[in-house]
């Protein structure tokens, strides 16, 4: 975090960043802390560098919109070759999760969603399926949907739309700017995700079930499938979504998740907990 809100500050700058974050880290941090409110409270402390910050990730994160927009085709119609809905259902949701992407580096061009694109040419293994998906997603009524960054969110509105298609109720959950290459309100009007959503709701932070305000409490509390994106929010939910069923999309990026899930470091999944 610190190497990503710092971009642009300059020596002097940098050294009170990483003050100002060891000085929370050594008060908040223990073994019990939740990922998600950590990160938040770290967050709080640097709005200044987050709205610096913000400025070079805009860049990246429109590249990352143009690359993802010039690939939807190909997703659509990968998805249209499901022959069962249920198929189609797993097709969308694999390539959410194969669109997951690693954080931009510092500096660092836009992710060229490579993995992706190799999923699509069968050239990469599908992101692994652990659990009923489908079976459970036909049981719910409403779903609550927490996006990632900018450019995957535009392949996660091709599972929203499959959800909306399925008669869900679907509300999304995206960051309230400034932030890093997280996907923002900006983000979902431009791939038109608002067409396929009931509800959009900007969050100041991650989303941390026993923190979030009301009437995004009361949308939580209804919603019966949660479905979470990216390593991030796979850390601020995990054990606290009270027994609710969740999926979590990601590509697995260190060994305690890696044991957690059940899965390979750098592999993809879609996972069901419930």
């Amino acid at each position: 975090m610190c190497e990503r809100s710092g971009v642009l500050a300059n020596e002097e700058g940098r050294l009170l960043l990483t003050k100002t974050l060891l000085k929370i880290l050594s008060k908040e941090f223990n073994p019990e802390i939740n990922v998600g409110s950590l990160s938040n409270k770290l967050t709080d402390a640097i709005p200044n560098y987050l709205s610096q910050s913000s400025k070079f990730y805009q860049t990246l994160k429109h590249k990352n919109n143009q690359l993802a927009k010039k690939l939807l085709g190909s997703a659509k119609e990968y998805i249209k070759k499901g022959r069962t809905p249920q198929q189609k259902f797993e097709r969308a949701c694999k390539l959410a999760s194969a669109s997951n992407v690693a954080p931009m580096s510092v500096p660092s061009e836009s992710f060229a969603f490579l993995e992706l694109r190799r999923v699509l040419e069968g050239k990469k293994p599908f992101p692994a399926i652990m659990g009923p998906l489908f079976q459970e997603a036909q049981k719910a009524s409403h779903v609550l949907y927490i996006v990632d960054n900018a450019g995957e969110i535009g392949f996660d509105s091709l599972l929203m739309a499959h959800l909306k298609e399925m008669g869900l109720k679907v509300n999304l959950v995206v960051k309230e700017g400034p932030f890093f290459e997280d996907a923002t309100m900006e983000d979902a009007l431009l791939f038109q995700v608002d067409q396929w959503v009931d509800h959009i709701f900007p969050m100041d932070g991650f989303f941390v079930p026993k923190q979030i305000p009301p009437p995004l409490l009361d949308l939580y509390k209804k919603s019966d499938l949660i479905i979470s994106k990216g390593t991030g929010n796979y850390e601020a939910l995990k054990g606290e979504v009270e027994g609710k069923r969740t999926i979590y999309m990601l590509k697995v990026k260190c060994s305690p998740i890696a044991m957690e899930i059940g899965a390979d470091i750098g592999s993809f999944v879609v996972k069901l907990e419930k």
